[in-house]
């Protein structure tokens, strides 16, 4: 999967979503103006013997001025109250129940596990988990505006229902969709059903108003309302309502299906386990059970990994035939199948974008391209490795990256586990921590010293979950924390710089509004660059020439002019360098798969790679909104060491 490609694709989407949505309205504008005509024609034939003139701009602006207003704003308001909230706001909204991390119920305790595993093995943010305790259909769905700020949510009957291998084809299915970009295409498509569906709903509110005057009228003084032909634009409006949004379903339809063979596809490519979603998909076959009963679902029903509501048409319908992807993925059930459909021809491919199905991905990293390629495509070998890094963590340190409390003190005892005087540090640089913070920091810097060294930021990207349920105040000071104890001996190790830039942005990245696409021009893209390459060449280089060798290569991969500039190491700051990645992130996908191959060149270019480079590497994907997997996976000679060799 071409996870730059895909991210590309999903905003094409959106800018066709835009051009129907515009075409949509333009239509609604001019049924209503010929609705209003109509009614002004007929008023006008009892009073007036001249014809009626059919095109008057004054009352066509006007229509079109009020329509496009009040779609418009709904469409808005709905987009942006999802965004802000992020993925969070999305599931609430569909009645989801955060899962605590410090669930003790076995079922919630496996459905973490399975989302942790994949979060480590694909290299994004771990993300938060809902339960719709009151569904007991099998279905689920992901949500969010960037792979910062997504959640999965899965419904009660999907834990009850579904084994562990198919609940990971599930749960693949749906990181595929955060991969893929279709969560922000979502939030869209829900915002325009909304716009559209306003006009409806102010139809039905004035012809509800309208039925209520006419009995007061009628009980008060014995004659018939007047106002026909508020009540003719009232239904005219709740009819046009009703059309856009059997048209935005359409839309609806159009955009999501091939995007769910696709996610089909990148769920067996990631598990390596086809029997896993196909058994998922053939128990919702057999149960006919993806209904959803909550009263927005009609709304999401797009997000969903099975179809969420019944639909009279399958024109109308947002997913393909279960029966069809379920063909997909197991030869012997498309054989039965076709012979079902009576010799029906069936297009054997998999849809364009997702060949990769059945490709064998590699764990190497060898080269720049080839890590620029595992963004978006962990592997079997990726997945296995986060299983054995759960497996083998101290009983101490898993519960604490699943426990609020616990989850702090860890995230400062990486701070300090390699500090001589910890206890001296922390009464120095928080002299106003709580005790209780103070005791279990130690005793987490004890027990991380039994952890292996390659499995400290992955403890880092556990905890961030569990953070999160600490009170808004106190998590917002976190960061603020972590910089003091990093400056404490002043100097900042590549090692801290990655869990500092790692933890500021995933909080700061929660439930926001999506970044402005404001970048700052050619000029400030270079000097955030340069900022960025020098730091990947120094990180990797001590000797000048080399330095500068590392530096030339990487800059030369996006500018031969030489506008992007080598920096010595005493310029670079933590602040300058966060605040250049903020500003490149906004770039579009295409060009932020070019940083990180430049920025994986420059760390390479003398053949050895530190364990402290691949994790600064995937501390500037995370920023990016790029997920790197576990570049060590698969790497000869792998271990503590600080160095391996690609």
């Amino acid at each position: 999967m071409d996870f730059f490609g895909e991210q590309q694709a999903a905003r094409r989407n959106t800018r066709w979503l835009v051009l129907l949505f515009a075409l949509a309205v333009a239509a609604i504008i001019v049924v209503l103006y010929l609705v209003l005509l109509g009614i002004i024609g007929y008023s006008h034939s009892s009073r007036a013997a001249q014809p009626l003139v059919l095109w008057q701009p004054d009352l066509f602006l006007g229509v079109a001025a009020a329509v496009s207003a009040v779609i418009g704003l709904a469409s808005l308001y709905k987009v942006v109250q999802l965004s802000h909230g992020g993925g969070s706001k999305v599931a609430e909204s569909l009645g989801g129940r955060l899962v605590s991390r410090s669930s003790d119920d076995a079922l919630e305790r496996r459905l973490l596990n399975v989302v942790d595993e994949m979060a480590i093995a694909s290299g994004i943010p771990v993300p938060k988990v809902y339960l719709l305790d009151d569904e007991h259909a099998i279905n689920a769905f992901a949500a969010g505006t960037s792979t910062s700020d997504a959640v999965v949510a899965v419904t009660r009957g999907t834990l009850e229902q579904l084994n562990r291998d198919e609940l990971q084809g599930v749960v693949g299915h749906e990181f595929s969709h955060i991969f893929n970009g279709d969560m922000r295409l979502n939030i869209r498509l829900m915002g325009v059903l909304h716009g559209i569906l306003v006009l409806a709903l102010i139809g039905r509110a004035i012809l509800r108003g309208g039925a209520r005057g006419r009995v007061r009228v009628s009980s008060s003084s014995g004659k018939k309302g007047g106002g026909g032909g508020i009540v003719v634009l009232a239904l005219a409006l709740f009819i046009i309502g009703y059309i856009g949004v059997f048209f935005g379903r359409l839309i609806k339809a159009a955009v999501s299906r091939q995007r769910e063979f696709l996610a089909d596809a990148a769920a067996v490519q990631f598990t390596r386990n086809p029997a896993g979603i196909a058994g998922a998909l053939k128990k919702i076959a057999g149960l006919d059970t993806t209904r959803l009963h909550h009263p927005d679902a009609e709304s999401a029903s797009h997000m969903f990994f099975g179809n969420g509501i019944n639909n009279f048409l399958s024109l109308l319908a947002t997913h393909p035939p279960v029966e069809e992807r379920i063909a997909r993925l197991d030869p012997y059930f498309r054989m039965e199948w076709q012979g079902r459909r009576q010799g029906q021809a069936m297009q054997a491919e998999m849809p364009s974008g997702s060949s990769g199905f059945a490709a064998t991905a590699s764990g190497g990293t060898d080269t720049a391209q080839a890590v620029r390629e595992s963004v978006g495509n962990y592997t079997e070998q990726h997945l296995n490795y986060a299983h054995t890094l759960l497996e083998r963590l101290p009983e101490g340190v898993w519960k604490s990256v699943h426990e609020a409390e616990g989850a702090h003190a860890l995230v400062l005892a990486l701070v300090l586990v390699r500090e001589g005087d910890a206890e001296g540090i922390m009464h120095i640089t928080l002299p106003d921590a709580l005790p209780a913070l103070l005791q279990r920091t130690l005793a987490m810097v004890a027990l991380l010293k039994e952890v292996p060294r390659a499995d400290w930021l992955p403890l880092l990207e556990l905890a961030i979950p569990a953070l999160e349920e600490l009170p808004a105040q106190r998590l917002a000071a976190i960061p603020d924390e972590v910089d003091a104890l990093i400056n404490a001996d002043q100097r900042v190790t590549l090692f801290e710089f990655s869990l500092a830039t790692l933890l500021r942005h995933a909080i700061s990245e929660r439930g926001t509004a999506p970044r402005p696409r404001h970048h700052g021009g050619i000029k400030q893209i270079h000097r955030d660059l340069g900022q960025l390459l020098s730091l990947m060449a120094h990180a990797g280089h001590t000797d000048t020439r080399q330095i500068e060798a590392a530096f030339t290569q990487a800059a030369q991969l996006i500018d031969g002019n030489g506008e992007i500039i080598l920096l010595p190491r005493s310029e670079l700051s933590l602040k300058e360098i966060e605040a250049a990645l903020q500003r490149l992130s906004r770039l579009n996908f295409k060009f932020k798969g070019k940083v990180i191959e430049a920025a994986t060149t420059a760390i390479m270019a003398d053949g050895e790679v530190k364990l402290s480079e691949l994790e600064l590497l995937r501390a500037i994907g995370a920023s990016l909104d790029c997920p790197i997997p576990p570049l060590q996976v698969g790497v000869a000679g792998y271990g503590n060491a600080d160095a391996v060799s690609l």
